[in-house]
């Protein structure tokens, strides 16, 4: 067994140095490498989520909900158990670096080669500077923005940053309908409106007659846990290849596990995490943390298409 596991690991390294020294590469090399590499992900991935998994039993569990630190007191957060997960060799950032840059999957070595790519925007509060990013690195890729609690210097500054985009003055929700906002201080909103339009995901798709969205960024200010859980109710898989999402703890872990179990079981791992230090407070950062999805296949292969088509 040793001399086998040895073999494994050695014959793609042979294959690569033969295909160098002769200029050409064997299909039976390519595709023993492209094996190795896939089980090499997902047992990167298996081990990252079994030592979550022991780590958080050991430590306790749950034991107040509205607690962000679990099981070390302030020497660990719940997101310390949702770590990267998943290797994206072409990982770069999109946008400035700090507050409102993401971290993206593919972009030169899959995206910039597509003829065409959907990318939705929902929530910016005119910060487009990962907006411009897509323009400057993906000129190909169609580009939404959604945000109905823009101000008119905010739209202003929008249209001077941006060429070519698509502007929609409605929320993402988990159903439509509209959006009231009761407590502020709960969310981190614009204090332009107390009542927003709002549609699902799908509804907001059929209107635009996308069947697959190749990045979706969500920062939607604590609003994303509503929007997620009826995801997670659908049979259906979630349509996106890649989610950047800004995660608002407010004050329910047991909201936090379920999202990211239901993520696991569609088929999402995380490839990038980044807490969001920037507001007034050093509360930010324990209390909000940007993550970068992607979906992958049970091989561990990135679903760069929408392969779910009946």
């Amino acid at each position: 067994m040793r001399i086998r596991a040895r073999f494994n690991l050695f014959f793609p390294l042979l294959c690569f140095i033969l295909g160098f020294w002769n200029g050409k590469y064997t299909r039976n090399c390519a595709g023993t490498l492209q094996s190795s590499q896939s089980k090499l992900i997902n047992q990167i991935y298996e081990e990252a989520v079994a030592r979550s998994h022991q780590a958080f039993s050991k430590n306790g569990g749950i034991i107040d909900a509205t607690m962000i630190s679990l099981g070390q007191g302030p020497k660990i957060r719940i997101w310390d158990y949702f770590g990267p997960s998943f290797n994206c060799i072409s990982k770069e950032r999109v946008g400035k670096i700090g507050d409102g840059g993401k971290w993206l999957c593919g972009v030169r070595t899959v995206l910039a080669h597509k003829p065409s790519c959907i990318v939705y925007s929902i929530g910016s509060k005119g910060e487009v500077s990962f907006e411009v990013g897509i323009e400057d690195k993906l000129p190909n890729c169609e580009i939404h923005i959604f945000d109905p609690t823009l101000t008119f210097d905010q739209k202003r500054i929008m249209d001077n940053l941006l060429r070519k985009f698509d502007f929609h003055e409605v929320g993402l929700g988990g159903s439509n309908g509209e959006m009231r906002i009761k407590k502020r201080r709960t969310l981190w909103t614009q204090k332009t409106k107390s009542v927003y339009p709002v549609q699902s995901l799908g509804s907001l798709m059929a209107d635009f007659g996308h069947a697959w969205i190749d990045v979706l960024k969500i920062d939607i200010e604590g609003g994303e846990w509503n929007v997620f859980a009826k995801l997670c109710e659908e049979a259906k898989p979630i349509p996106a290849t890649q989610i950047q999402v800004e995660l608002h703890f407010m004050g329910d872990a047991k909201a936090v596990l379920n999202f990211f179990h239901c993520m696991e079981g569609k088929g999402f791992r995380v490839f990038s995490v980044e807490p969001n230090y920037y507001g007034r407070t050093a509360e930010n950062a324990k209390l909000m943390v940007e993550y970068s999805f992607i979906q992958v296949d049970p091989s561990g292969k990135i679903v760069w298409e929408n392969s779910h088509e009946e």
